[in-house]
């Protein structure tokens, strides 16, 4: 499900995402997207759904994905009660790509949790050309990955750029 603009979402036992079409706030098991403040409240979500590996967008396998080619690559995270990442190649991807694109930043915060596990990376912050930075505020948050060789949580830059990965 591609989230672009503000609105909520609901998920099922599933895993799947679906628009949510009902007045107000959903009772519980959703996502709440705040485009304007580039926010994504998870209450007590699960996914185990991805960007399609049909697209050809770098993103594809990711279930929560941030990709952009021209400027800084960021996203907030806000938890609430108890929210499962499963059954898909990446947890969550912050991708700031081509040469031209500015920092990759990804932020979680809340006083609720994440269990971000994945095949191949649970969380990845990864800018091509600048600076890269994770920081984990006052939530708890697993990342792991189903394979040995790979990476719970993998934070890269550029040669010579900073990358940062913070946990308070």
């Amino acid at each position: 499900m591609q989230i672009s603009s503000t609105g909520y979402w609901t998920t099922g036992s599933d895993g799947t995402v679906t628009a949510y079409t009902g007045a107000g706030t959903p009772a519980d098991k959703f996502i709440h997207y705040d485009a304007e403040n580039n926010t994504l409240t998870l209450h007590n979500a699960t996914i185990k759904k991805s960007v399609s590996m049909d697209t050809s967008t770098l993103i594809a396998g990711a279930a929560i994905g941030v990709f952009n080619q021209n400027g800084d690559a960021e996203l907030t995270i806000t938890l609430e009660g108890t929210n499962t990442i499963e059954d898909v190649s990446t947890g969550i991807f912050v991708l700031a790509h081509s040469p031209s694109t500015g920092d990759a930043t990804l932020t979680i915060t809340g006083d609720g949790s994440l269990d971000a596990s994945a095949r191949q990376t649970g969380i990845w912050v990864q800018s091509n050309s600048k600076n890269a930075a994770l920081c984990v505020e006052n939530a708890e948050v697993t990342a792991s990955s189903g394979v040995a060789f790979k990476n719970g949580v993998l934070v890269q830059a550029k040669d010579g750029s900073d990358v940062s990965l913070t946990v308070n």
